[in-house]
């Protein structure tokens, strides 16, 4: 007769279901950490395509543990959920990068339009200053009967 002891395998399987389910829910809130962050980076102006890709590899390792759960394979599940908060930190961390390139870029945009108004209005009041100086000496020569030798420019 063989005598099977179930009961400390199965307290040793709750407690890998407990950490299981505890790592799961770890990953769920980095998922949504991740998830503002771009968020946040796309409004910035920051090109987030890559990190999206990175996103949805993490929803797809989070839904396959919560798969593993489900079925009872903990160890596996933990595993996932690891790889869910890896991706979700590698989306963190190139995140702040992504924020740090959009600012810089604004700022060399908002020199180059500040530089570019400047420019254009002195052109605007260079080309002015001419086309008075030409149509004062017209209207001087033409309206007022005057030979252009004999006007007295005082003004």
């Amino acid at each position: 007769m063989m005598i099977t002891i179930v009961r400390p395998q199965f307290h040793q399987a709750r407690g890998d279901q407990k950490e299981a389910e505890m790592r799961i829910s770890q990953a769920e809130d980095s998922i949504k950490a991740a998830y503002l962050s771009l968020l946040e980076a796309e409004r910035s102006g920051g090109d987030i395509s890559e990190l999206v890709q990175l996103l949805n590899n993490a929803l797809e390792y989070h839904s396959k543990s919560n798969e593993e759960l489900y079925l009872g394979k903990y160890d596996m599940a933990e595993d996932l959920a690891n790889k869910t908060v890896e991706a979700s930190n590698t989306i963190l961390e190139a995140d702040v990068t992504i924020k740090v390139v959009a600012e810089h870029i604004e700022e060399v945009r908002f020199r180059n339009q500040l530089v570019m108004s400047l420019s254009i209005v002195c052109l605007i009041m260079f080309f002015g200053f001419l086309f008075w100086r030409k149509f004062k000496g017209y209207y001087i020569t033409r309206m007022m009967g005057y030979k252009p030798g004999a006007v007295n420019h005082e003004s």
